[in-house]
């Protein structure tokens, strides 16, 4: 493809309505999907990435804090948005936040005073959902104090208590302590419904949940790693394949760039920062515009490689701040201006974030949310 942009990621469009159409084959009607578009939607573009999830058939949206929230409803995005962490209680954002329809986590009884006074201001009720610890001991009021707390939250009038959630803290590789914590959830749902209370939302799946333990999938599913059409883990996948031959996942995020200069060095040349890397015969050194500040970690110094012209070339030295060098011995008609493919794939070479991952001891989340957000998203 042709754009004037020296490095730049590309989103598959069809890769994210497959994967998206992927969990709705697994999903029961009544379920519907919140796609977590936070952390610029896992470093495939927010706004787009929203829209494009919409449009594919989820439901619902969700965001990490509440200037994501509003930055969608900027964008001119009218779709049910959560905000699933943080916010700050400032009376000005919060107004927004409930003019624009925008649901709200909570966790504290300040956040339930807070919220139902500015509602009362407005003459307009907030909606929010309530977060539950069942053991990630992350945020959440913990389990135990679960139910006095929706009682509490039930006596502040201005509220709406649109939705009731919780998280797994290892729903890719400890089944007992996921079944566990489920446990706990439902165990909490019917103290609720005894109290004749009602809570329209219940969502508690993630991924990876959705698919190993379906029975978590109650009237929303966030989709998050899924949408982007990678594993949660490897475990997972091996799961899921078993449960389900047919589920297949595509990744939609590919990394390029572009050959900035060509040039042949000599047996005994030192290459980059701290001359790390020493070459044992004369080579050709392709220059590309790219390095950790774009995304691309130091740790895959003299240990990854690139697709070019659909061969696999090895970065030489040290990962610069901007730039790396790769090996091009031996391909024809290489010029200044050739795309290089960082992640993604070309012929039948293929570089994934997981490859990435692994080599740097992480996690394929880690490797796509932090590619440089000012690097431009191309969807194609």
């Amino acid at each position: 493809m042709s754009n004037q942009h020296f490095t730049w990621v590309e989103i598959s469009k069809s890769a994210l309505k497959h994967n998206i159409q992927q969990y709705k084959k697994v999903l029961s009607k009544s379920t519907q999907i919140m796609a977590v578009v936070k952390s610029n939607a896992y470093g495939h573009g927010m706004v787009e990435t929203a829209k494009l999830a919409i449009k594919y058939g989820a439901k619902w949206l969700a965001t990490v804090n509440l200037d994501e929230a509003l930055e969608l409803r900027q964008a001119g995005i009218k779709s049910p948005v959560l905000v699933l962490s943080y916010y700050q209680l400032d009376k000005k954002l919060i107004k927004q936040a409930i003019q624009q329809n925008i649901s709200l986590v909570v966790y504290s009884v300040e956040q339930l005073k807070f919220l139902n006074q500015v509602s009362l201001e407005l003459k307009k009720s907030a909606q929010v959902h309530l977060k539950i610890d069942t053991g990630t001991t992350r945020l959440g009021i913990l389990v135990d104090h679960g139910l006095d707390f929706i009682k509490q939250a039930f006596k502040f009038k201005n509220l709406k208590i649109q939705g009731l959630f919780s998280h797994f803290a290892a729903s890719e590789e400890n089944q007992q302590f996921t079944q566990q914590q489920l446990d706990k959830f439902k165990n909490l749902i019917q103290q609720i419904e005894k109290l004749n209370l009602d809570i329209s939302l219940k969502h508690f799946s993630c991924s990876a949940a959705a698919l190993v333990k379906t029975e978590s999938n109650f009237d929303l599913m966030r989709l998050g790693i899924g949408m982007y059409g990678l594993w949660p883990s490897e475990l997972t996948q091996k799961i899921v394949q078993k449960k389900y031959p047919n589920f297949n996942l595509k990744p939609a995020l590919s990394l390029c760039t572009r050959i900035i200069q060509i040039k042949t060095v000599p047996k005994g040349t030192r290459i980059g920062y701290g001359c790390t890397y020493k070459t044992a015969k004369s080579i050709q050194v392709a220059i590309l515009p790219i390095g950790y500040w774009e995304g691309f970690d130091r740790h895959l110094s003299n240990k990854n490689r690139v697709i070019i012209k659909d061969k696999f070339c090895q970065v030489l030295g040290r990962v610069c701040m901007n730039l790396i060098m790769v090996d091009v011995t031996g391909i024809k008609n290489l010029k200044a201006g050739e795309r290089a493919i960082l992640i993604g794939r070309q012929g039948d070479k293929r570089i994934t974030a997981d490859d990435w991952a692994k080599k740097i001891g992480t996690i394929n989340y880690e490797v796509v949310t932090r590619i440089n957000p000012n690097l431009p998203r191309i969807y194609v």
